[in-house]
């Protein structure tokens, strides 16, 4: 799995940088005015719930940001299932520091393991059927990489990071070129005198728009069925036969999706995972 620091250092290292400020300000007051400066400790990191954890190389980036005498140890992997009540990484070093990164290591571990949790359930379900849970750009601005991070740690795919990486034609577009067949055209013809190879996706509503894009399916990477009721997604995927690959998003729960890929569907997208994941949450221990 892609490690934290292996991604891109300056934007990693800016969002630690602007959490920590925005924790922290000009200074934790409180922690100076009580907390000998000399003070060592342990503390301990303790989940309180059951999921998947995501976010500990980045919490312990957090203290070498704080202090670089603070030790992170982690007792889990990202991506590994724990239990609640179970202890995920003693810190140790000046308490002052060990105080000061608390709530800002806590909060990147709570979304992600979040997102991780909640996308775990959707991979769990489709096992053993071709069809691949997917993220999306449905994420908290500036917060994307670590949000697909965490979709990764929990099994999920990342197909790109950002709207520069392929062509996805949707309502809008096609509004605005006057239909399917002229969006697509559009597309192809950009590409074309650009001279990129960029997969180009096409979000459909309607088994209609379905029909009226069949004439181009062989030429896209992907057609997207938003919002079908899942009673009709196999149809779906009868009609366009073959011609491309199919991914659904909208209207897919832990509950219908092993139906949905066993309709047929090469991916599907959960939106839910990262604009509204329940947070996995943790208790911070210090021992005496």
């Amino acid at each position: 799995m892609t490690k934290i620091h292996e991604l891109h250092e300056s934007t990693v290292s800016r969002l630690i940088e602007q959490a920590l400020f925005e924790d922290l300000g000009f200074g934790d007051i409180t922690t100076e005015s009580i907390i000998p400066v000399d003070s060592l400790a342990t503390a301990h990191i303790i989940s309180n719930d059951a999921g998947v954890i995501a976010g500990l190389e980045i919490a312990g980036l957090v203290y070498r940001y704080i202090d670089m005498q603070i030790t992170f140890s982690s007792l889990v992997r990202d991506g590994d299932a724990v239990e609640s009540g179970q202890t995920i990484a003693h810190i140790h070093g000046p308490l002052r520091g060990l105080v000061q990164g608390k709530q800002t290591s806590i909060n990147f571990l709570m979304r992600m393991s979040g997102i991780a949790s909640l996308i775990r359930q959707y991979v769990d379900e489709v096992k053993g059927t071709n069809t691949m849970i997917t993220g999306t750009r449905h994420t908290v601005p500036t917060l994307r990489m670590i949000d697909h991070f965490a979709l990764k740690a929990g099994g999920g795919m990342v197909r790109s990071f950002g709207i520069d990486e392929e062509i996805v034609i949707t309502a809008d577009h096609v509004l605005a070129a006057g239909g399917y067949s002229q969006a697509v055209e559009k597309a192809f013809k950009f590409l074309e005198c650009e001279k990129m190879n960029k997969p180009v996706g096409v979000e459909v509503h309607t088994f209609d728009q379905i029909r009226e894009i069949l004439d181009h399916a062989d030429k896209l990477h992907r057609i997207i069925l938003v919002g079908f009721p899942p009673s009709v997604i196999s149809q779906a995927v009868d009609a366009i036969a073959g011609k491309t690959k199919v991914e659904a998003t909208g209207n897919i729960t832990p509950k219908n999706v092993r139906d949905i890929a066993e309709a047929g569907v090469h991916y599907i997208a959960i939106p839910e995972a990262t604009h509204s994941p329940r947070a996995v949450t943790f208790t911070f221990r210090v021992s005496s």
